[in-house]
C-alpha cells in the first residue's frame, strides 16, 4: 500500500469495547447470546455499547473508542458495514486501532479481509491478534468529511438503500431480500431520475474533467465487491491508492435488464451504460441544477451533503487486528466464509459455496 505503515500498539490482554447495533429485522437477543458465548468461552472481559436508537450509534462508538483508549482496551464493531463505519471513523480520527465481528447481510468488508463469518471464530482469531499485535492498515475513502470503508453513491444508490431498509423490517434481514428489494427498485418506473454532473479527477498534479449524465455515481473501496461485478478497477483498489468510479447512465427498462445480467455474470465493465475508472481523488458537482444539498450513501448509511463532492483516498490508514498468520485448521472456517484474493489469509475448503454472485447492477455493490 501507499500508505504509512507505522502501526499503534495493542495491550494483549486488554478489555473488549464491543459496538452492536439494533437493526432492523434482526433478532438482537440472538446476536446477543451468539456473541456473550463467544468471548464467554475465551474469558475476556466485555463491555458492551448498545444504542438505543439507529441515529446513536455515532456518538457511541466515539465513545466506545474513548473508553478503549482510557483502560487499554480494543474497540470492536460486531454488524454489517455500516457498523464497522461508525466505529471505524472514531478509531481513525483517535489513530487507535479496531476489530471486527462480521455480522452483516454482505460483509464485504469482512470477506476482503479474511475475517471469519462464524462469530466464535471471528472473536478467536481476534484474541489471538491482540495477544501477538497483529493488526493490517487499511485504505479508507472520504467524501467531504465522510469516511467510508467499502464505497459512497449518489444519485439512484442512496434510494435503493432506503427502500432495502424498508424491506428488512417487513421481511427479515437476508440477502435474498436485499436483493429482490433492490431488482424491484431498479424496474420502478420511479427509479429513473437524471442528473448531469461535472466531475474533476486528480492523479497527482494532473486534472481531467468530464461532464457525464448519469442516475448513479457509484465509489467503491473494496476489490472485492468491484470484482465480482466484473470491473477492472477492482486491482487498482487492491494495489492501494486508488477509488474506483462507476457511472451508471439512464436507460430504458430492457436495458437496465441487460445490465442486471451483465452484473450478475461479472461482466459489468462490458455495458455500454457503465462508465468506470480509478483515481486517488475525484470533485463532483451537479451542472443540469444546483440543489444546496445532495443525498448520500456511504457503507450502508445515508446523509444530505451540500456539493462539491469530494472523494478522496485518506493519506492515513485504519490499522485493524487481525490474524496475519493462520495457525489453525482451515476446514474451521464457516461456509460462506471466502476470501478476497488479495488478502490470502484465510484458506477456505474447495468444497465450500461461495455466496451468490451480485445479480444488480450498483445495488448489488452494496
Amino acid at each position: 500500500m501507499t500508505i504509512a505503515q507505522c502501526s499503534p500498539a495493542v495491550h494483549p490482554h486488554g478489555r473488549i469495547h464491543l459496538v452492536v447495533p439494533k437493526r432492523p429485522g434482526a433478532d438482537f437477543d440472538l446476536v446477543r447470546a451468539k456473541l456473550e458465548g463467544a468471548f464467554a468461552a475465551h474469558a475476556h472481559d466485555v463491555v458492551w455499547h448498545v444504542p438505543d436508537e439507529r441515529g446513536d450509534i455515532v456518538e457511541l462508538a466515539y465513545q466506545a473508542v474513548r473508553d478503549a483508549q482510557a483502560d487499554g482496551g480494543l474497540v470492536v464493531a460486531a454488524g454489517g458495514d455500516g457498523t464497522i463505519n461508525a466505529v471505524a471513523a472514531a478509531a481513525l480520527q483517535a489513530g487507535v486501532p479496531m476489530g471486527v465481528v462480521p455480522m452483516g447481510t454482505f460483509n464485504y468488508f469482512s470477506r476482503e479481509h479474511g475475517l471469519a463469518l462464524d462469530p466464535e471464530i471471528a472473536v478467536q482469531d481476534m484474541l489471538h491478534a491482540m495477544q501477538h499485535s497483529d493488526m493490517r492498515p487499511v485504505q479508507v475513502g472520504f467524501v467531504n468529511d465522510r469516511m467510508f470503508v467499502v464505497n459512497a453513491a449518489v444519485g439512484l444508490y442512496p434510494r435503493l438503500l432506503a427502500e432495502r431498509e424498508m424491506a428488512s423490517r417487513r421481511f427479515g434481514r437476508s440477502r435474498m431480500v436485499a436483493i429482490l428489494s433492490a431488482v424491484w427498485s431498479m424496474f420502478r418506473p420511479a427509479g429513473g431520475r437524471r442528473w448531469r454532473v461535472i466531475m474533476r479527477t486528480h492523479e497527482g498534479a494532473q486534472a481531467q474533467q468530464e461532464e457525464h449524465l448519469v442516475t448513479t455515481l457509484f465509489v467503491g473501496n473494496n476489490p472485492l465487491q468491484l470484482g465480482r461485478v466484473g470491473l477492472m478497477q477492482a486491482q487498482s483498489v487492491a494495489q492501494g491508492g486508488q477509488l474506483a468510479v462507476v457511472l451508471l447512465q439512464p436507460q430504458d427498462r430492457w436495458a437496465v435488464a441487460r445490465t442486471v445480467w451483465n452484473a450478475a455474470t461479472g461482466q459489468l465493465a462490458r455495458d455500454p451504460a457503465v462508465v468506470s475508472m480509478a483515481c486517488a481523488e475525484m470533485t463532483v458537482a451537479p451542472a443540469s441544477w444546483r440543489p444546496a444539498q445532495v443525498k448520500v450513501a456511504f457503507d450502508g448509511e445515508r446523509e444530505w451533503m451540500a456539493p462539491p463532492l469530494r472523494f478522496r483516498v485518506h493519506d492515513k490508514p485504519l490499522w485493524l487486528v487481525t490474524r496475519t498468520t493462520l495457525d489453525r485448521d482451515p476446514t474451521s472456517a464457516p461456509a460462506g466464509g471466502d476470501v478476497a484474493a488479495s488478502h490470502p489469509v484465510q484458506e477456505v475448503p474447495a468444497s465450500e459455496p461461495a455466496p451468490p454472485p451480485a445479480i444488480t447492477p450498483l445495488p448489488a455493490l452494496g
